[in-house]
């Protein structure tokens, strides 16, 4: 007998992923030509002709966005945007993609106020940080899971293709360290739906001040410091 179900949809989230990561290739591109190509030195049919290319590149870039945030939204069922209700820290089994979303679309707004809008941040990756937890790392108090989570994500990932202008924004250009210490600060806060932007933003700024320690403790995998450095700031969040 026939089975009369379609068959299951793809995975939505490494497609999606797939898509931001072109995005992000073809802005880079575009981003790498100005960089290495003076247009105010060239001759004028060369600064046309560079000019015209350029433009091509944006053009592209734009319609790659577009498509990438349309068939996310549309087609498989949405993470660009933050969920309605506020994310919570959690490592229960089960919880991955609501994680990833949210961490998603966390980092995002973080990369924005940081003044890093263009670094890649891979949902897969979050996905499989949270997935590659272990039993007792996902036991104990909020700081301990944080900390344990901070890690994970740092080593699959989540954060790639930051340049050195992105990171010179941050002390000692630990942006993606600084970012993910951030977003982690944000989900142990005791917010309200409301205020989840304000605290995100908050969280931001706090991490900013204790960049260097945050990112020390993140380089060295130190986890006791890493919780200690949550456990220390997240009630001023």
């Amino acid at each position: 007998m026939r089975n009369p179900l379609p068959n299951p949809l793809p995975d939505a989230m490494p497609l999606r992923d797939a898509l931001r990561g072109l995005r992000h290739a073809v802005r880079r591109g575009g981003e790498t030509l100005l960089d290495v190509m003076p247009l105010n030195q060239l001759p004028p049919p060369a600064t046309h002709l560079a000019g015209a290319v350029i433009r091509e590149m944006g053009v592209l870039a734009k319609g790659v966005g577009e498509v990438a945030s349309d068939f996310a939204r549309i087609a498989l069922g949405g993470g660009d945007a933050p969920h309605s209700a506020p994310l919570k820290l959690t490592a229960r089994l089960g919880a991955e993609d609501e994680f990833a979303q949210g961490i998603y679309a966390a980092l995002r707004l973080v990369l924005q106020r940081l003044d890093a809008p263009s670094v890649y941040v891979s949902e897969t990756a979050a996905r499989m940080a949270y997935l590659s937890l272990l039993p007792d790392q996902r036991q104990g108090q909020d700081a301990d899971i944080a900390a344990a989570l901070s890690l994970s994500l740092v080593e699959a990932k989540v954060l790639r293709g930051a340049s050195a202008q992105d990171a010179a924004h941050v002390p000692g250009r630990a942006i993606e360290n600084v970012a993910i210490f951030a977003v982690m600060l944000w989900l142990q806060s005791n917010r309200h739906e409301a205020e989840d932007e304000a605290a995100l933003a908050s969280a931001t700024d706090l991490a900013l001040v204790i960049a260097a320690e945050a990112d020390a403790a993140i380089v060295s995998r130190d986890s006791p410091k890493l919780s200690a450095l949550y456990a220390e700031f997240a009630a001023h969040v």
